[in-house]
C-alpha cells in the first residue's frame, strides 16, 4: 500500500489543463477529471499514490463504490462533501451565462487581462510532457502547500467554474477551503471498516446524500451531520493609558496567527485578519467553542460571534437569508443562527481596586515611573511584553496616528453589490431571463470571494509598508525614515505612526493609500470597506483618544486634529480637494471661513451656496465642490489639516 498522504486539494488539478492544446496535440480529454483517462495516448501509467483516487471523487457517492480500493473510500468520499460544501458555502446557483476566459475579481475586473499582459498563463499544463508532469506530481505530492507554492499563480487565475457569472472564485481559494474543510471532516469522523460506514456524533452514513441532506427545498431529506460556519470578531477592553498598552495589538495578532497555524486547529480556520476569523468546526458536543478560543478569552479578549449550525448542505456564508428561507418553509429540517459573545468568566463580585486598564477584574497596586496604578494580571502581563513604540516617548511636536481598517459589514455591502452589478451588465449575460438574473442575485454567497480579498487586502498593506518609505520630496530625499516613522509595529501592518512637520506629510500618507486603493480596488472606490483613518495630535495627547477616532471610520478617508477640526471623506471627494484646494490663497481660507460663519449662524445651505455662486468667477473651485457634495466645513476642516494651520 502506498504510504503516501491523501491530498484531497489535487482532485481537480485537471481544471489547469487546457484540453484545447492538447488535443491539438492528439490528446483527447473529456473533462477536468482523470478517472477514466486513456494513458496509452502519452505512454506512461496511471498514478498509484493516494492522492491519484481524489480523481474518482465525483463518481463516489457511496461507501461501497466499487471505483475507488476500500484503503481509500472514505477519504474520497469526505472529498466529494467538502468540495460541495466549499462551493455550496462561496458562490452562487442559478442559470450560468456562457464561459469566459478567465477569473474576474469584482474589485478589479482587468486583473486578469493584466497577468495576461505581463506573461502570466492559467494553464499549467498544455502538452504532453507538462501533461506527464501533472501526473508525476500526483503521484509524488507529499502535502497541499507543495502544491500551492508550485501552481499558485495558475491557481489563482483560473476559475473554479469559468462559466459567467460564477467565474468570480479563484480555483486557489476554493481548493484551500476543500482541503480544510475535508481535514475537519476527517478528523471528526471515524471510519468503520466492519461496518463500511462513517461514523460522526454516533450518527453513521454510507451514502454522502445521508450525511448532508438535500437542498433547502427539500424538506424531507435531512442530513445526519451538523457543523457550524461562524465568524468571530475580536476586540479588547482595555484603555489605551500608557504606550505599552499597544501590546494588546500584537498579542491580538500573535494569537490569531498561532491558531491559524498551530496543527490541531489551522485547518477550522477559512480565512482571517488581524481583529477577525471565519471558522468552520463540529457542533458543540464534538468541540466546544469555548474551549476552543480559550487562548484569545483567558487573554482578556472578548468575541462577537455570529454563529450557523445546520446539516451540511444547509450550510452558507449568507446566513440570515438562509435563515429567512428555511424558517418561511414548513420545514423540521436543522439549521439555526445564533449572534453570541465569548468572553472570560467574570466574579460577581470585584472587590476594590477596579482594574484601571480593562475594568473587568480586580487591580492590583502597580508602581512604574512613580506612577501608581491598578492593574489586573492581565492587564499587567500585556504591560510586559515590552515598549514597542518607546521611541515615541522621545519625540516632540505633532505626530499623526495611522490605522487601516476593514470593515467586514462593509465588505459583504460591497461585495453583492458588485456582484449584482456584474449580473447586470457582463455581455454573456444579455440573453438571461431577468427572473433568472434575480434568482442569481438573490443566491450570492459570498464567502470565497471574501477570501479573496481579504488577500488582496493583505498584499495592500504589505506594498503600503514597503513603498511609503520610498516616497521622495522635492529634492529627492526620503519622506519618512525609522526615525520619523513607526511602522509596522510589531509586525501590525494596519497601525503607525509618523511625526508630522507640516500637512504635506499628511497628504503624502493619504496619497499613497489612495493609489493603492486605486490600482488594486478599482471598482469598490465610492463604497470601500478599506479604510484610513489619521489622528494628528501633540505628541502627549491621550492615546485613548486617538484610538477612539481611528476604530470606528466614518467613512474612506478619516483625518482629525483635535479640537481643530474633523473630516470624513469617499475618494473621489478627497480626489477634488486635493485638485482644487492648492496653493497658499490667503483669500480663498479667509473667504472659507466666511462661509463656515454663516453656515454656523443661517443654519442655511441655500444662503451659503448663493454665496459661493456669487463668488463664483474668484472662486470657481468652491462651486465645483460643493456640487460634488462636499460642505463647507468639509473644505475648511481639509485646508486646516493639510496644512496644520491653526485657525480659531
Amino acid at each position: 500500500m502506498n504510504e503516501r498522504k491523501f491530498i484531497a486539494e489535487l482532485h481537480d488539478i485537471g481544471k489547469l489543463v487546457d484540453r484545447q492544446a492538447l488535443n491539438q496535440h492528439g490528446i483527447r480529454i473529456s473533462g477536468h477529471t482523470f478517472h477514466d483517462f486513456d494513458f496509452s495516448q502519452i505512454g506512461i501509467p496511471q498514478p498509484s499514490s493516494p492522492s491519484w483516487w481524489g480523481q474518482f471523487s465525483d463518481e463516489v457517492k457511496s461507501l461501497t463504490s466499487t471505483k475507488v480500493p476500500k484503503n481509500y473510500i472514505s477519504d474520497v468520499f469526505l472529498t466529494n462533501i467538502a468540495d460541495e460544501l466549499s462551493a455550496s458555502i462561496s458562490r452562487t446557483w442559478g442559470k450560468k451565462g456562457g464561459e469566459a476566459k478567465g477569473l474576474t475579481k469584482l474589485w478589479n475586473t482587468d486583473y486578469y487581462q493584466k497577468k495576461l499582459n505581463a506573461g502570466k498563463k492559467w494553464a499549467a499544463f498544455t502538452t504532453p510532457d507538462e501533461l506527464k508532469e501533472m501526473f508525476q506530481f500526483i503521484e509524488t505530492c507529499n502535502t497541499p502547500e507543495e502544491f500551492f507554492d508550485k501552481y499558485g499563480e495558475n491557481l489563482r487565475l483560473t476559475a473554479e467554474d469559468k462559466s459567467v457569472p460564477i467565474n468570480i472564485v479563484g480555483l486557489f481559494t476554493h481548493l484551500e477551503l476543500t482541503g480544510k474543510i475535508y481535514r475537519v471532516l476527517k478528523k471528526h469522523s471515524r471510519f468503520d471498516p466492519v461496518k463500511n460506514k462513517l461514523i460522526y456524533c454516533g450518527n453513521e452514513v454510507q451514502i454522502i446524500n445521508d450525511a448532508t441532506g438535500g437542498r433547502i427545498n427539500k424538506p424531507h431529506q435531512k442530513g445526519k451531520w451538523i457543523y457550524r460556519l461562524i465568524f468571530c470578531s475580536i476586540f479588547f477592553p482595555q484603555n489605551l493609558i500608557r504606550l505599552q498598552d499597544l501590546n494588546i495589538l500584537k498579542k491580538r495578532v500573535d494569537l490569531i496567527t498561532a491558531f491559524s497555524e498551530d496543527e490541531s486547529t489551522k485547518d477550522y480556520v477559512l480565512f482571517f485578519t488581524d481583529d477577525s476569523m471565519s471558522l468552520f468546526i463540529p457542533r458543540e458536543e464534538e468541540v466546544k467553542i469555548h474551549e476552543l478560543l480559550e487562548p484569545f478569552l483567558k487573554a482578556g479578549f472578548i468575541i462577537d460571534y455570529k454563529e450557523m449550525e445546520a446539516e451540511l448542505n444547509l450550510l452558507t456564508s449568507s446566513m440570515e437569508r438562509a435563515y429567512e428561507r428555511h424558517h418561511s418553509s414548513s420545514t423540521n429540517r436543522h439549521l439555526k443562527l445564533y449572534e453570541r459573545r465569548g468572553s472570560s468568566n467574570l466574579p460577581l463580585e470585584i472587590p476594590p481596586h477596579l482594574c484601571d486598564s480593562c475594568q473587568m477584574r480586580h487591580g492590583n497596586e502597580r508602581v512604574k515611573d512613580q506612577i501608581h496604578e491598578y492593574l489586573c494580571d492581565t492587564c499587567n502581563e500585556i504591560r510586559e511584553m515590552g515598549d514597542s513604540a518607546r521611541e515615541y516617548a522621545e519625540w516632540d511636536g505633532k505626530a499623526a496616528w495611522m490605522k487601516i481598517v476593514l470593515d467586514q459589514g462593509q465588505l459583504l455591502n460591497t461585495l453583492h453589490r458588485l456582484y449584482e452589478e456584474y449580473v447586470d451588465t457582463h455581455p454573456l449575460m444579455k440573453s438571461v431571463p431577468e427572473e433568472d438574473k434575480a434568482d442569481l442575485k438573490k443566491s450570492f454567497r459570498p464567502l470565497a470571494v471574501q477570501m479573496d480579498f481579504v488577500k488582496d487586502y493583505k498584499s495592500l498593506l504589505k506594498d503600503l509598508n514597503k513603498v511609503i518609505y520610498e516616497i521622495k520630496d522635492e529634492a529627492g530625499n526620503p519622506v519618512f525614515t525609522k526615525e520619523n516613522l513607526l511602522y509596522p509595529i510589531d509586525n501590525n501592518l494596519e497601525f503607525g505612526i509618523f511625526k508630522v512637520y507640516s500637512g504635506e506629510e499628511i497628504l503624502r500618507v493619504i496619497d499613497l493609500f489612495r493609489s493603492l486603493l486605486e490600482k488594486k480596488f478599482p471598482a469598490c472606490l465610492k463604497d470601500s470597506p478599506i479604510r484610513l483613518a489619521l489622528s494628528v495630535a501633540p505628541v502627549k495627547y491621550p492615546y485613548q483618544a486617538h484610538w477612539r477616532f481611528l476604530s470606528v471610520p466614518e467613512n474612506i478617508i478619516n483625518i482629525q486634529s483635535p479640537g481643530s477640526a474633523e473630516l470624513s471623506m469617499n475618494i473621489f471627494q478627497y480626489r477634488l480637494l486635493r485638485e482644487k484646494i492648492g496653493g497658499e490663497d490667503l483669500k480663498l481660507s479667509h473667504f472659507l471661513h466666511r462661509l463656515a460663519k454663516i453656515e454656523t449662524e443661517t443654519k442655511s445651505n441655500l444662503t451659503v451656496t448663493l454665496e459661493i455662486f456669487n463668488n463664483r468667477k474668484k472662486f470657481p473651485a468652491l462651486l465645483e465642490l460643493t456640487r460634488n457634495g462636499l460642505s463647507v466645513h468639509q473644505i475648511l476642516d481639509f485646508y486646516k489639516l493639510t496644512r496644520e494651520v491653526a485657525i480659531s
